[in-house]
C-alpha cells in the first residue's frame, strides 16, 4: 500500500510508554517492566493513506437506540456523494441493528480482491428486506428478502435472529418463525420471489463448498428432531447424514482456506472434513464445559485453545495438546495475533505465545486498579501485532489519560493522551487466519488530545505505522467512539467507499449516541449525520437496557459510575432507583445522572468528586433515601469506578461489604 508523506512544521510528535502499560498501581509512578520508548512518530510527517480502487458501496447510518447498547432504531442508506440525498430508508426496525453483507474474490494462497459491502438487511414490520449497497446495481431501494411476510419471531430465542458466517466476506442468514410456527431459513441472496427453505428443528453451523474459494453448496446443519449432523442442499429439500450425535455441536468454526470444520460435541472436538463428510475425534481430549454466555475455548488457525483452571492450552488438530500458560490467571480470550494469545478479564490482560515458549513468563498488558485499567475494545488482534488503550486517573485534578498501545515481539509501545477506535479493510489484501482481525487492514481509526469522555481528535492511521502521526479527521468533545463501534458489530465490516467510512459514537455526558461521516483521504472531513436531542429518561425502556452486569463501568465508559442491585448478592438489577453523592465538606449534594435502564450507569462528571470526600446514598425516584454508606469514607476521585469495589460474584475490594443494592 503506498503513502505520501505530508511534512509539516511543527514540534516532533514524541511517542511516549504509559506508566500504566505495566499495571504500576500509582498513578504517578512509572511501571516497573515497560519498555522504552519508540522511535517512531519522532519525524515530523502525517502519514497519508492512498486511496483504494475497486468497487464502491452506498454507505448506511441510524439513530441510536438509547434503550439497546449499539442498536439502531432506523436506517438511512445515502450516497456518499452527497450525504443529503437518502437513497433508501426504513424507520421501524425489528432488530437490534441492520447487518452487512460484503463479498470478495480469492485466490488459493489466501489472496483476496474487490472487498466490498453487498447488501443490507433488516426486519421491518414482520418482513425482511434487504437495500443493495453496491454501486452501478441499479436504484438502492429496499426489496423483499424472500416471499415470506408476517414474521412472528423465531423459534430459537424470541426475535429475528442474524447468524453471520464468515465465507468469502460475511454472509448473513435469517432464521424465523411463520405465522403458523414453522420455522424458515432466508438467505441473503433470496429475492421476493423466493420462498423461504423449511427450517424446523435445524441449527446452521456452516457452509459447505467443493473447495475453499468456490461459491458455496450447501449447509451443515444439526437436527434436533433425529439427533443428526446432516449436509444438506441450499434449498433443503435433500439432507444426508453425517454423523448421529448424543447433544446439539457447539460450532467452533471453519479452518480458514481447507474443507475442514471443528465442533464440540458433549464437550469433546470433532474435525469435520467436507470434501467426505468424515468426522474424526481428537482421541483423549476433553474440552472445559460450557457455562452460560461463557465458552471456555476458540479455534485459532488449526488449533483449539481452551481454559481450564485459569490456564490456556492449545489443542492441534493432530489431537496434540500443549498447555501454554501457567499463571491461573485466563478468564477468556481477548484476541490472536499471529503468535500471540491475549487473555485476562476486566482486571487484567496477558499475553503468551502460541507455541508455549513463555508459558512461566506471561507479558503482563495491564492490570486494573481504582485508578488506572484497559478499555474497550479487546479483540484487535491484527496480524503481527495487538492494539490496546489504557487508561490513568490523575486524582488531583480528575483528568484522565488515555493511551494507544501496541503489543508486537514482545515489545510494549505507547502513544499518550491517545486511543483506538476502529479498523478499516483493505479491498486488497491477504486473508490471515491466525489473527482475531482477519483482512489486511487498510486503516486505523485513533482519537488523539483526549479530554476525560473519550473525544478528541479523530484521525487516520497507517497501519505499518500505527504510532506515528495521521491525518486529522476532525475534532469532537466528549464522544466516546470506542464502546458504539464494538457492541454494533460493524467494526469487522468497515470496508471505505471512495475514502468514506461510518464511524458511531456515544456522548457519555447526556448519552446521545450519533453516527459520523469520515473520509479517509480527506482532511477535516468529520460530520455528524444524525444530530439527535439528549435522550430523554422516560423514553427508555429500562427492560432493554440492562447490559452492565457487574463489569467495572471504567472499562467502557470514563466516569464515575456502577450499578444498582435489588439484593446484596447482586442477584438483579433494580430499577427506579438512583445515587445522591453527599460531601464531607458540606457542599452541596449530586445527584447522578442515570439512563441505561435498569440501575445502570449512573455516573457524574470526574470533576466533581475531586478532593471531596463523600458518601453514597441509594434514592428512590421521589428522591427519599433508601440506603447510605456508613460514612464520607469515599475519598474523591480515586473512588471514581464504583464496581471496581462493589463488583458482585463476591470480587468486593477494599472493604466494600456488598453490591451497591437497594436492600436494607
Amino acid at each position: 500500500m503506498k503513502k505520501d508523506l505530508l511534512r509539516l512544521s511543527m514540534v516532533a510528535i514524541g511517542i511516549v510508554v504509559l506508566s500504566g502499560c505495566g499495571g504500576s498501581s500509582s498513578s504517578s509512578s512509572p511501571a516497573v517492566g515497560d519498555d522504552s520508548a519508540s522511535d517512531e512518530g519522532s519525524a515530523t510527517e502525517v502519514n497519508i493513506l492512498a486511496a483504494q480502487s475497486g468497487t464502491q458501496s452506498h454507505l448506511f447510518y441510524g439513530n441510536s437506540k438509547h434503550a439497546g447498547l449499539g442498536s439502531l432504531k432506523n436506517v438511512r442508506v445515502i450516497d456518499t456523494g452527497d450525504t443529503d440525498a437518502v437513497l433508501a430508508s426504513n424507520d421501524v426496525l425489528d432488530v437490534d441493528y441492520p447487518v452487512v453483507t460484503t463479498t470478495f474474490t480469492y485466490d488459493a494462497d489466501n489472496n483476496y480482491k474487490d472487498l466490498y459491502a453487498d447488501t443490507l438487511s433488516y426486519v421491518s414490520g414482520a418482513n425482511p428486506y434487504k437495500i443493495v449497497l453496491k454501486k452501478g446495481s441499479g436504484a438502492a431501494e429496499e426489496v423483499a428478502n424472500s416471499a415470506e411476510s408476517n414474521i412472528t419471531g423465531t423459534g430459537r430465542g424470541g426475535s429475528h435472529s442474524y447468524q453471520r458466517l464468515d465465507y468469502l466476506g460475511s454472509k448473513q442468514y435469517l432464521t424465523v418463525q411463520s405465522a403458523d410456527e414453522s420455522t424458515l431459513l432466508i438467505a441473503p441472496e433470496m429475492s421476493g420471489s423466493d420462498a423461504a427453505v423449511a427450517f424446523d428443528d435445524k441449527t446452521l453451523l456452516t457452509l459447505t463448498y467443493p473447495e475453499y474459494g468456490a461459491a458455496a453448496d450447501g449447509y451443515v446443519v444439526y437436527d434436533s428432531n433425529v439427533s443428526s449432523l446432516e449436509e444438506c442442499t441450499t434449498d433443503m429439500a435433500t439432507c444426508t447424514k453425517i454423523a448421529d450425535v448424543d447433544s446439539e455441536p457447539i460450532f467452533l468454526g471453519d479452518v480458514g482456506g481447507t474443507l475442514k470444520s471443528v465442533m464440540s460435541i458433549s464437550d469433546e472436538p470433532y474435525v469435520l472434513d467436507k470434501s467426505d463428510n468424515s468426522m474424526t475425534k481428537l482421541a483423549g481430549v476433553t474440552l472445559p464445559e460450557k457455562v452460560g454466555h461463557s465458552t471456555p475455548y476458540e479455534l485459532n488457525g488449526e488449533s483449539i485453545y481452551f481454559v481450564e483452571n485459569g490456564n490456556i492450552s492449545r489443542v492441534d488438530l493432530d489431537g496434540t495438546v500443549k498447555q501454554i500458560s501457567t499463571d491461573g490467571k485466563a478468564e477468556g480470550f481477548r484476541a490472536f495475533t499471529d503468535d500471540m494469545v491475549i487473555y485476562g478479564g476486566d482486571d487484567q490482560m496477558h499475553a503468551v505465545m502460541k507455541d508455549g515458549s513463555i508459558s512461566t513468563a506471561a507479558i503482563e498488558i495491564s492490570v486494573t486498579t481504582k485508578t488506572r485499567g484497559q478499555k474497550y475494545p479487546f479483540n484487535m488482534g491484527i496480524g503481527d501485532h495487538y492494539l490496546y488503550t489504557t487508561y490513568s486517573l490523575d486524582t488531583q485534578t480528575g483528568d484522565t489519560t488515555f493511551s494507544a498501545c501496541k503489543l508486537e515481539d514482545g515489545k510494549k509501545e505507547c502513544r499518550e493522551d491517545s486511543f483506538w477506535s476502529a479498523i478499516t479493510a483493505a479491498k486488497d489484501g491477504s486473508l490471515n487466519f491466525g489473527s482475531t482481525y482477519k483482512y489486511t487492514p487498510y486503516a486505523y481509526i485513533r482519537v488523539d488530545n483526549t479530554d476525560n469522555y473519550g473525544g478528541g481528535t479523530l484521525k487516520a492511521i497507517d497501519p505499518t505505522k500505527p504510532l506515528e502521526d495521521g491525518l486529522t479527521l476532525g475534532t469532537i468533545a466528549t464522544y466516546n467512539f470506542q464502546t458504539f463501534m464494538q457492541n454494533s458489530r460493524y467494526v469487522d465490516e468497515m470496508v471505505d467507499s471512495e475514502g468514506n467510512v461510518i464511524i458511531y459514537a456515544k456522548n457519555d455526558l447526556n448519552f446521545r449516541g450519533d453516527a459520523f461521516l469520515v473520509n479517509l483521504n480527506k482532511e477535516n472531513s468529520l460530520k455528524n449525520l444524525t444530530n439527535e436531542p439528549d435522550p430523554d429518561i422516560a423514553d427508555i425502556n429500562s427492560k432493554d437496557g440492562g447490559h452492565c452486569h457487574g463489569r467495572f463501568c471504567s472499562v467502557c465508559h470514563s466516569f464515575a459510575g456502577g450499578k444498582i442491585y435489588e439484593d446484596k448478592a447482586g442477584t438483579a438489577s433494580a430499577s427506579g432507583h438512583n445515587i445522591r453523592f453527599e460531601f464531607e465538606d458540606g457542599s452541596a449534594s449530586l445527584l447522578a445522572n442515570i439512563r441505561k435502564g435498569e440501575g445502570e450507569n449512573f455516573n457524574i462528571p470526574l470533576e466533581s468528586i475531586v478532593g471531596k470526600n463523600f458518601k453514597a446514598v441509594v434514592v428512590d425516584e421521589a428522591g427519599s433515601a433508601v440506603v447510605s454508606s456508613v460514612g464520607y469514607y469515599h475519598e474523591g476521585a480515586e473512588y471514581f469506578n464504583c464496581n471496581f469495589c462493589h463488583a458482585r460474584d463476591g470480587e468486593l475490594r477494599y472493604d466494600a461489604p456488598n453490591v451497591i443494592t437497594i436492600e436494607d
